[in-house]
C-alpha cells in the first residue's frame, strides 16, 4: 500500500511485533501447509517473516486491526498491509 494511499490519519499505532533485543530478524517463513506470506489464508506466526518486522494499527473508525511492514527491494520501497484475522494466529514456540 503505497503511502498517498495508507489512511494514516485514521490508522492508530498500537505497538510493534518486532523484538527489540534482535538486530536484524530473519526473513525465514513458517507455512507448514504450503501457503505463502501473501496468501489469505496464510499463518500469522510473530517469529517468521514479514510478522517479526510488523507494526500493528487499529482504524479508529471501524475497529479493524492491520500489521504493516515495509519491503525493501533493489530499487523499491513496498509497504505492505495485512488484516489480523485471530483465527490465522499460530504459536510457533
Amino acid at each position: 500500500m503505497p503511502e498517498e494511499r495508507w489512511p494514516s490519519q485514521l490508522m492508530e499505532l498500537q505497538g510493534t511485533l518486532r523484538d527489540p533485543s534482535i538486530e536484524e530478524p530473519t526473513f525465514e517463513e513458517f507455512h507448514p501447509a504450503g501457503t505463502r506470506y501473501e496468501s489469505p489464508g496464510a499463518p500469522i506466526a510473530i517469529d517468521f517473516f514479514p510478522f517479526n518486522r510488523c507494526d500493528v494499527y487499529r482504524c479508529t473508525a471501524c475497529g479493524l486491526l492491520v500489521l504493516r511492514y515495509t519491503e525493501y527491494g533493489g530499487y523499491y520501497v513496498d509497504h505492505r498491509v495485512r488484516r489480523v484475522e485471530a483465527s490465522l494466529i499460530v504459536d510457533t514456540v
